[in-house]
């Protein structure tokens, strides 16, 4: 049992620190984040089949779980970050969406300037 923990730990710290990497990257893609998230929510079910506490884990399994937490602090703002970037850029994209068929039922424009009938 000890082993599979160790094992599971690892295979855990390892998928944190390659998100750590993946969302440091500043064009990265966000389906590569899901793809590790997801593994290591898989991971994380699997550990707590074990129904683990503070006794039964040993001091290296506890300074595993401590990285894990320390790093996933960094990453919730970064993430909450990029996440927000995204939300902006979409807004701005609907806006302008909006704007244009505003103006394009608005009527007939000339050489790119609007005309505008809207009183």
């Amino acid at each position: 049992m000890e082993k599979t923990v160790d094992v599971l730990l690892g295979s855990l710290l390892e998928t944190t620190l390659r998100l750590e990497q993946v969302v440091g990257v500043k064009d990265s893609e966000p389906d590569e984040w899901l793809s590790l998230l997801d593994k290591r929510e898989d991971v994380i079910s699997q550990i707590q089949q074990y129904e683990l506490n503070s006794e039964s884990l040993s001091s290296t399994q506890k300074q595993q779980l401590e990285q894990i937490y320390e790093i996933n602090q960094r990453l919730i703002p970064l993430i909450d970050g990029r996440k927000q970037g995204v939300q902006q850029q979409l807004n701005n994209v609907q806006r302008s969406k909006l704007a244009m068929n505003t103006y394009n039922e608005a009527g007939p424009n000339g050489y790119g300037a609007f005309f505008d009938r809207k009183k």
